[in-house]
């Protein structure tokens, strides 16, 4: 049995409240809660640096795993091949090496003009 969720929202930090929201719906592991908390605040602070646009996040919740996909028509970015430039010292720049490290598998794709990057996690036990 398969549960799918959609949320479209503005690329805005003050739209996070309603992301958790949504998202505590669906699951409550709080791995996967601060995946979408650093995955949303990236998009919102760097996807769209002339421009306002959105967001679409798509949950899906399998028998034995959970995949959530984050949408957006901003600059061109693949996270998966960022390497961090700061000094280790300095915050900031860990958000895509946490994800990576919590969830079993991120995926990113560049499909019609939009950053797809969806990552996946096992609820097997």
């Amino acid at each position: 049995m398969s549960q799918e969720m959609r949320l479209k929202v503005p690329a805005d930090i003050s739209q996070y409240p309603k992301v958790l929201d949504w998202i505590e719906t669906g699951i409550s592991s709080s791995q996967i809660q601060l995946c979408v908390e650093e995955i949303f605040i990236n998009i919102c602070s760097y996807a769209y640096p002339d421009s306002k646009g959105e967001v679409e996040i798509i949950f899906n919740k399998k028998e034995d795993e959970v995949q959530i996909e984050f949408i957006d028509d901003g600059l061109e970015f693949n996270p998966l091949e960022y390497r961090r430039q700061k000094p280790i010292d300095e915050p900031g720049g860990f958000g895509i090496y946490i994800v990576s490290h919590l969830m079993d598998n991120v995926i990113y794709e560049r499909r019609n003009d939009q950053n797809h990057l969806r990552f996946i996690k096992s609820t097997k036990k």
